[in-house]
């Protein structure tokens, strides 16, 4: 049976919120159809079907197979509350927003938006890698693809849907196999060398969220394929730091250039330097940003 997970409202626009999962095509992880959101994952040694969806003014939660396992609804409510990036305080950023006139008619036009965090950071981190230097459409397939050949599946009303790769799964895989689903041999690579850091121990990404931001540079920059772009994504919507921004990324800098440089040219460093302003409410207002040059605000 669903239950009631979060109000709908000023503070949580369910469709806004949840539009990155088919606004570049399918996301086979994360399959949302305009209405209800799908995710698979492993719970108690078996795999569960999560879904989020709007009912009687509540975005609700409801898992399959029906479980009363603590335990599973205990990690079914944390992905839940990662895919709808509640973690946000988006009441003291609606109140911070009115100080800034481009943040302040965002929030006002897209009320109730929250920027998605991803409910694994292996899945974070290979959606970042698999994302580097190609349009977000074409990496959204070849990820999907990954999913569907490497994910474990699970058939719910006559539909299967995936899991996404765990890294012992990954960390077997040849390099030709990726190449197969079209990743360059550089970010098969990567993605291969990454599933094999943390199979083998060598990398623990579970216990990045207990660490500075520098910290946690400090652990990634070293593998092959993590730059300072992946870092911070990962900062952004891995991890959810409030004053995270992937300066680098070529849709953030046009963002901020948009709406503050009259579409003027800046550089990471200025684009860094210039979201300062913004403090821990950084993360928040990209990702406003983001949003309104995407919609056409």
């Amino acid at each position: 049976m669903p239950y009631q997970l979060f109000p709908l409202g000023d503070q949580l626009n369910l469709p806004l919120t949840l539009r990155r999962y088919h606004a570049f095509g399918e996301d086979a992880a994360n399959r949302y159809d305009g209405k209800v959101l799908k995710k698979v994952f492993a719970g108690d040694s078996r795999l569960h079907l999560l879904m989020l969806f709007a009912r009687a003014n509540h975005v609700c939660c409801e898992v399959f197979p029906a479980t009363k396992s603590p335990r599973v609804l205990t990690e079914a409510g944390r992905i839940a509350r990662h895919l709808l990036g509640l973690q946000f305080p988006l009441a003291e950023f609606y109140a911070f927003a009115e100080g800034d006139p481009v943040l302040r008619r965002l929030t006002q036009q897209y009320r109730g938006f929250r920027p998605t965090l991803a409910a694994d950071l292996f899945e974070m981190m290979v959606t970042s890698i698999s994302a580097q230097q190609i349009n977000l459409q074409f990496a959204f397939t070849v990820r999907s693809r990954l999913v569907r050949r490497y994910g474990e599946k699970l058939q719910h009303n006559a539909a299967i849907y995936f899991a996404f790769p765990t890294p012992q799964k990954l960390s077997r895989v040849r390099v030709r196999s990726l190449r197969v689903l079209q990743f360059t041999g550089k970010k098969s690579e990567y993605i291969i060398g990454l599933a094999k850091a943390i199979h083998t121990g060598k990398l623990n990404l579970y216990q990045l969220q207990n660490l500075s931001d520098e910290a946690v540079a400090e652990q990634l920059l070293p593998l092959h394929g993590v730059g300072r772009w992946t870092v911070d994504w990962l900062l952004a919507r891995g991890l959810g730091r409030g004053n995270a921004i992937a300066a680098g990324d070529l849709g953030v800098r046009k963002a901020i250039q948009h709406f503050y440089f009259n579409g003027e040219s800046q550089s990471e460093d200025a684009i860094r330097s210039f979201a300062q302003r913004w403090g821990d409410f950084t993360n928040l207002a990209v990702h406003y940003l983001l949003t309104g040059l995407a919609l056409g605000a």
